[in-house]
């Protein structure tokens, strides 16, 4: 593995880690859901050509996140409804961040077509 797709993943399971601990606080999605939406464009924009795996590392943190502080024995102050799985709908934002960070780099980025 070369070391630049190294900080790509260290950068990514930060990133979500970060979220799934705001969200673990959160009482409402909105901001959870946000930064997920943002901080999956940073890699997206990044390294285009790994969007997808970006976009299910970062969403996919946050159940991580989540079970991990169940089997440490961490209970939130809001609980997940109905389940902690419903924490995968956090892939839907994480997969538009991507492909907006994509989008975005293709519009940045000068063409090489002549």
């Amino acid at each position: 593995m070369k070391k630049i797709e190294l900080f790509y993943w260290v950068m990514a399971l930060t990133l979500g880690s970060i979220v799934g601990l705001i969200d673990m606080q959160a009482k409402e999605v909105q901001l959870p859901a946000l930064l997920v939406l943002v901080f999956a464009g940073i890699p997206g924009y990044l390294h285009p050509r790994r969007a997808w795996l970006w976009a299910i590392t970062i969403g996919a943190s946050i159940l991580l996140v989540h079970l991990l502080a169940g089997l440490f024995g961490y209970t939130a102050p809001y609980a997940v409804e109905p389940n902690v799985f419903a924490t995968l709908i956090a892939l839907i934002p994480a997969f538009i961040g991507a492909y907006m960070g994509v989008l975005l780099r293709g519009i940045t980025t000068p063409s090489h077509n002549t």
